[in-house]
C-alpha cells in the first residue's frame, strides 16, 4: 500500500506571485495518479517562501532541465 510520501505527482500547472511583497508564492497544480491525470482530477498546493529560497529552487530546476535534456546520469543530490 502506498504511503502519502510514496506518490509522485505529475506537475500539470504552476503560477507565482508575492505576499505583501517580501515573500514568494507558488501555487503547484499536480495529478497524484495517471487515472487522476486521465480524468483531469488536479489537487492544487500553495507554497509561500522565502525570496533566497525561490531564487535556490528556480536554479535548481533550472539545472534539473538542463541534466534532463543531456540524458540519463548518476547522482546522488538530495535535498
Amino acid at each position: 500500500m502506498l504511503q502519502p510520501t510514496d506518490k509522485i505527482g505529475a506537475l500539470t500547472r504552476f503560477s507565482v506571485g508575492t505576499i505583501n511583497g517580501r515573500d514568494a508564492m507558488m501555487v503547484i497544480e499536480l495529478a497524484t495518479t495517471p487515472v487522476e491525470f486521465a480524468h483531469g482530477i488536479r489537487h492544487r498546493m500553495p507554497v509561500a517562501m522565502t525570496p533566497a529560497h525561490a531564487r535556490e529552487l528556480g536554479q535548481a530546476l533550472l539545472l534539473a532541465a538542463e541534466a534532463a535534456q543531456m540524458g540519463d546520469s548518476v547522482t546522488d543530490a538530495m535535498h
